[in-house]
């Protein structure tokens, strides 16, 4: 709890930390820290920032860390595959008996705030995070503002109540933040990993499964917002005067109305006009793309993209309330293709409603564009909290709540005859995931390769969906068979020893090739085994 009468009187310094992932990607930088960090040092006070993700150090270290500088402050970044081990490293801090005042923020407390209060943080922040914290930084220097002043946060006070501040963070216009603090700059270009830059916050559409409007609504007003080109390319030009050639621009969707085809052009020109020449990645909608529009980013800079093309059966697209529909995104992908962009298929195959039809149909689609680059042949929707497919799923009484990790949900496959080929996919995708994981993180993650290292990584990435698509198509045989439904499970995990036997000695093939690969371009892969296929 939060003493809500008198200031902390153990100084004024703010650790940003975010502890490191349960994941299967390799580190990228924390841009949300960079932007805290400015924005605190822009108002006189003095942050440390620890990415416990790029310097690959565990909790114990973490907290070690954070216990050694003794701020007065500690700020974590949450999402929802390091939640666990910022509350672990919290419960750390607790028992040193340290006086700091600990605040969790991000996506995970966003929509779990209770269970971080519950845990024992002394505030949650509740959407955007750099006016609410430093007016929590402001609080432990002086006392003002009251806590209970602060918008957008949860406390608890010292008489045990909760109290949840009625008043939105406010979002701020993004060209009026500063840039954000590079303190790990030289982690990020050591890796190999691409910069983040931002040029938007945010996202028009209304996916029924995606958390990013709902986390924007937190906020209240516009669901996007923009900074100027002018000021981009100004992040851009500083970042390339550092050695920051490759970045990745973290926009949710890159292209929102109003920017189109003349804001892509301004973009371009722009950078033309500075005489800095940076390889970059964003994310773009379907529907948004055009041949000006890919056209104009290419000249950019851009060289490749992720796009969520989530299903090639039109029904399915329905449920998700995608803005594009089956032409769009074959018409997308085509566009990429013609202008030599790498493109990351988001891909959703699964969810409660998947009929053996819209597998046919996915299947389709997947063998005319089996050049992107896929998480994998086996993908399900993710039931996230505050999203309209969550809700829905709640009003039928069917979701499943997995206690034992924070914001985990579970739902069944409704379709008898489909839930065989569900778990077949997955249980395939499981016996494979290490090899698939390692061959395409540089290029989901993504690296700073050139064109040659992109190529050799890319080939391992196309024979990977290939062999997939082979054995999708083999499960789809078996379901449309004469096999009864109640004997389909059993023959669909003949089918996997089989294939699981028969192709055993090219994939070790193809893993050791891969760590050729590795080798030849100069990464390491130290991620985790893939903690979403449970």
């Amino acid at each position: 709890m939060i003493d809500t009468k008198s200031p902390r009187r153990n100084g004024t310094t703010v650790v940003l930390a975010t502890p490191p992932p349960v994941t299967h990607r390799t580190a990228e930088e924390n841009l949300g820290l960079g932007y805290l960090a400015a924005f605190l040092r822009q108002a006189g006070h003095e942050v440390v920032v620890i990415d416990g993700w790029l310097e690959g150090i565990d909790v114990p270290t973490l907290a070690r860390r954070i216990m050694d500088i003794r701020p007065g402050m500690v700020g974590f970044a949450c999402y929802r595959s390091n939640m666990e081990r910022a509350i672990e490293t919290m419960g750390r801090l607790s028992e040193a008996g340290l006086e700091i005042l600990t605040v969790a923020g991000g996506y995970g407390p966003t929509f779990h705030t209770n269970d971080f209060l519950e845990a024992g943080f002394s505030a949650v922040v509740r959407g955007e995070g750099e006016v609410p914290l430093r007016m929590l930084a402001d609080h432990l220097r002086d006392g003002t503002p009251a806590l209970d002043e602060i918008p957008g946060i949860s406390h608890r006070r010292p008489d045990g109540t909760v109290r949840h501040s009625p008043v939105p963070a406010p979002k701020l216009a993004l060209d009026q933040l500063p840039h954000p603090s590079r303190d790990t700059l030289h982690l990020t270009l050591a890796r190999r990993s691409m910069v983040h830059v931002q040029t938007a916050r945010g996202c028009q559409a209304s996916c029924t499964f995606c958390s990013i409007v709902a986390f924007e609504r937190v906020g209240g007003g516009a669901t996007w917002r923009q900074r100027s080109v002018t000021d981009v390319v100004d992040e851009l030009e500083a970042l390339w005067g550092r050695g920051a050639t490759h970045v990745k621009v973290i926009d949710d969707s890159l292209i929102e109305p109003p920017r189109d085809a003349r804001w892509c052009t301004e973009l371009a020109d722009e950078i033309a006009h500075r005489g800095i020449k940076p390889r970059m990645r964003g994310s773009i909608r379907a529907d948004r793309v055009t041949e000006e529009v890919v056209g104009e980013l290419a000249r950019a800079g851009f060289f490749s993209f992720s796009c969520g093309i989530e299903n090639f059966a039109q029904s399915a697209l329905r449920r998700m309330a995608k803005r594009a529909d089956v032409a769009q995104n074959r018409r997308a992908l085509d566009i990429f293709r013609t202008h030599g962009i790498y493109v990351q298929a988001g891909h959703i195959l699964f969810d409660d409603k998947t009929s053996l039809e819209e597998l046919e149909e996915n299947y389709t689609g997947m063998r005319a564009y089996s050049w992107t680059v896929s998480k994998g042949i086996f993908t399900e929707m993710y039931a996230a909290a505050g999203t309209n497919f969550t809700r829905r799923l709640e009003r039928q009484g069917v979701l499943q709540i997995d206690r034992d990790h924070l914001g985990n949900t579970r739902y069944d496959v409704l379709e008898e005859r489909v839930r065989p080929l569900y778990r077949g996919l997955k249980q395939w995708h499981k016996a494979h995931s290490a090899i698939y994981d390692k061959a395409i993180d540089p290029l989901s993650a993504p690296k700073a390769l050139d064109a040659g290292e992109l190529a050799l990584m890319h080939g391992f990435a196309k024979e990977l969906r290939g062999t997939d698509l082979d054995f999708f198509r083999s499960l789809l045989d078996l379901a449309a068979g004469p096999c009864s439904t109640a004997a389909l499970d059993g023959a669909v995990q003949e089918l996997i020893r089989a294939e699981l036997a028969g192709t055993a000695d090219w994939y070790r093939d193809l893993d050791a090739r891969v760590d050729l690969g590795y080798r030849e371009v100069g990464l390491v892969y130290d991620a985790d085994a893939n903690p979403f296929l449970c």
